[in-house]
């Protein structure tokens, strides 16, 4: 069968990468047969070469073209996808966002939605340890600036978003949030609250929040406990100027939405 046009290889990640091991056991862990079934809209929304040939080539050779349009056609949101399907793409669907990839070109926040991935008790312990450390590395990393970087960079709020999208409780992403590293917190909310669009400041939060969620990190983000965290590194004598600046600035925001409805 003639493949349809794509740039095979790419959104793949080497040893050097900090997620290559998670990787690895995940497509361990999921190790599945081929679905019967792409569980998206058929005939309609997919390019016909790509659905014709989606579940030729082995899952971790699933070209980029294809993930991308695969979650460009319409699913039915009440049901979700079938977790058959879904374990079997999960594995390529973590290496694509590890890389920096994105897999939907509607945004990252939906990346992880159309199963109830963070979920717990849909997974084998094995399967959930993979899911809960790829979970971690991810945000932290997105917190530390680290890796991975999407073209349209993310805001951080886009990446808490996409895991409560997927099922994981928005609480114990927020308190992920709560235990990081001051300094970092500072430089991530700075960027993201500032980017240079506003010169006061404004609060990021992305609009595919849906739920209760959204209620859990804006309470987080106008916390009197986050703005105490960073008046708290603006006023230390032993951090750099430029740093104590971003922490005031930030800490400004805080308490200029702290009397504002979410």
């Amino acid at each position: 069968m003639t493949r349809a046009p794509d740039r095979l290889g790419e959104a793949k990640i080497g040893p050097e990468n900090p997620f290559f091991e998670i990787i690895e056991e995940a497509y361990r862990v999921f190790a599945r047969p081929k679905p019967r079934n792409i569980e998206v809209c058929e005939g309609c929304c997919m390019d016909p070469a790509i659905e014709a040939d989606f579940f030729n080539p082995p899952i971790a050779e699933l070209p980029l073209s294809y993930v991308q349009d695969w979650f460009f056609a319409a699913y039915n949101p009440e049901t979700g996808v079938a977790k058959a399907t879904w374990a079997y793409l999960l594995p390529r669907i973590l290496e694509v966002l590890a890389s920096g990839n994105d897999v939907a070109n509607v945004g990252l926040e939906v990346a992880l939605q159309r199963f109830d991935t963070g979920n717990r008790d849909n997974w084998s312990p094995e399967q959930w340890n993979v899911l809960d450390a790829f979970q971690r590395l991810y945000l932290r990393l997105q917190l530390e600036r680290a890796a991975p970087f999407t073209e349209q960079g993310d805001y951080l709020d886009d990446v808490v978003c996409m895991f409560a999208l997927g099922g994981w409780p928005a609480e114990d992403l927020v308190d992920q949030l709560n235990v990081a590293d001051d300094r970092a917190l500072a430089e991530r909310l700075y960027r993201d609250w500032r980017h240079g669009r506003y010169e006061d400041g404004k609060i990021w939060i992305t609009a595919f929040w849906e739920g209760p969620g959204r209620d859990e990190v804006w309470s987080f983000y106008t916390s009197q406990g986050l703005h105490d965290r960073m008046a708290r590194l603006a006023l230390d004598d032993d951090v750099d100027p430029e740093l104590a600046e971003k922490a005031y600035r930030v800490a400004n925001v805080v308490r200029a939405n702290q009397d504002l409805p979410d």
